[in-house]
This record gives C-alpha cells, sequence and structure tokens, in this order.
C-alpha cells in the first residue's frame, strides 16, 4: 500500500502569488502523483490547504485539486476554516462533532485524522473531545494505525515556529504512550519543511510543504526565516506495521539519468 502525503499547499486566489507561486506548485505536485507508477492508494492532505481559508481560495483548490487522479483525505490546518474544507470535501468520513476530524480503513490499515486546530489561534490544541473520541478509534482499531494530523506533537527547536504551542500536548502524547505498540507513523505538517523524530516511541515525521519552506536556522532566540526550497510531497510505503518514507521533489529541472555505472 501507498499512501502520498502533501501539505501546506496555501492555495491562493487566482493570480496572486505569495513569495512563491502556490496554486502553480500544487498543479505541480498533482500532475507528479498523477504520473506516480505505481499510483498511490490514496492522498493525505495534512492541513493549511488554504492561505487563509477564504471562500474564493476554497474554490480555487477545487479547481487545482480536480485534476488529482487519485482519492484525497484533507486535514485541516490553522490557515483553514473547517466548514469551508467539509463543504470542498463532501466524500470524506467526517466526524459528527465540531472538530473536523475523521477515520477511515484501507483493508486492515486504519487511518485517523486528528483536528489540531483551534479557530481563534495558530497553535495546536487537544481536548477533552478529541481525546475521548481519538481513544475510541484507537480502541476500536484491530491492526496497524496511522495517525495524521496538522500540527507537530513535538518541538522542532526553530523557535518562532514552536512558539504558537501546542495545548494538551502532553494528554494527546499519553494517549499516544498508551497505545504506541499500535501507532505504525504519526504523519504531520504545519511546519514546512521535513522533520523525522520520536513520540512517546512511535516513528513521527512532518512533509515537506508545497509552497516555501521555514528557514532551518536552530539558534536559540533566532527570528522568523524562510526559503524556496524545492516543493515536494512524501511516498509512504506501507506493509503492515512497517512504512517506508520517501521524498519526491518537483520542478527542480532535473529528471533521472542512466550515469552508466558498471
Amino acid at each position: 500500500m501507498i499512501i502520498a502525503q502533501i501539505s501546506d499547499t496555501h492555495v491562493l486566489e487566482r493570480d496572486e502569488q505569495h513569495f512563491v507561486d502556490n496554486n502553480a506548485s500544487l498543479a505541480s505536485i498533482i500532475a507528479s502523483l498523477n504520473d506516480e507508477d505505481p499510483r498511490p492508494d490514496l492522498v493525505l492532505a495534512t492541513g493549511d490547504l488554504t492561505n487563509w481559508g477564504h471562500s474564493g481560495q476554497y474554490e480555487m483548490l477545487e479547481e487545482i485539486i480536480s485534476d488529482l487522479q487519485l482519492p484525497v483525505l484533507p486535514l485541516v490546518g490553522n490557515h483553514d476554516v473547517r466548514d469551508l474544507t467539509r463543504q470542498s470535501f463532501p466524500g470524506a468520513p467526517w466526524v459528527d462533532a465540531e472538530h473536523a476530524s475523521w477515520i477511515t480503513h484501507l483493508d486492515d490499515l486504519t487511518i485517523i485524522g486528528l483536528d489540531s486546530t483551534d479557530p481563534d489561534s495558530h497553535g495546536g490544541v487537544f481536548d477533552e473531545s478529541r481525546e475521548t473520541w481519538l481513544r475510541s478509534c484507537l480502541d476500536s482499531a484491530t491492526g496497524p494505525v496511522i495517525l495524521s494530523l496538522h500540527h507537530p506533537p513535538f518541538a522542532t527547536g526553530v523557535e518562532w515556529m514552536d512558539s504558537s504551542g501546542f495545548a494538551g500536548l502532553a494528554e494527546l502524547r499519553r494517549v499516544i504512550a498508551d497505545h504506541s505498540s499500535q501507532i505504525a507513523r504519526i504523519l504531520c505538517g504545519h511546519f514546512h519543511r521535513p522533520v523525522v523524530t520520536t513520540v512517546e516511541g512511535v516513528t513521527t515525521s512532518v512533509c515537506p510543504a508545497g509552497t516555501y519552506h521555514v528557514g532551518l536556522d536552530l539558534r536559540p532566540g533566532a527570528g522568523q526565516s524562510i526559503i524556496r526550497d524545492p516543493r515536494g510531497y512524501q511516498l509512504h510505503l506501507i506493509d503492515g506495521p512497517s512504512v517506508v518514507t520517501h521524498t519526491r521533489y518537483v520542478d527542480t529541472g532535473e529528471a533521472p539519468f542512466d550515469p552508466g555505472w558498471a
């Protein structure tokens, strides 16, 4: 099984740009996904699909993503709006709750999309209602689980990105610890650059952004910085509890070639 992951595409209104051409970048990513061989089973979109959650940006998102020839499961990010995301993706298995979470199954794999957003904050949140729902999902899973959410449940070491915080993080990590033998991987977005760590013994990764990236500056007190690194997406090869992740970059101007080695 292959799950593709895209994240932080920050779609804008038509002909608008924000440091890079976000809409063109997403179109390139979709074209590349359509060319994948073998085809992914689905595309997981881990939030910040639009730049400011405006209705015009959702209209543009729907137009661009209509070219995708694969099923897509979206998550809301702190730049998105729950109701508009639900409207743009009516086929997603949304939970009947205020938070825009969902759960689905592929063979014996359970995929959970946990809404980590708070409409009044850019930081993450994990409250009592989400804890009750998540524990129920994990308790009912009979095989390996992929847990996806927008906000990484760890500090990255880039202070200006970490400063928005994650309310209820200790409680979320406790749930993860209680089910660490079930959760094969935690997949996140938000940070705008690829990162890998372990959270309560579970490998946890952040997908590269579909737009500009956060500048890698680990100095204490370093200010905000972004960089036009190559955009891309990830392919997660899943075989039971094993998850192998590859990163595909797009628009690099390069193509694979045979080096002629013996």
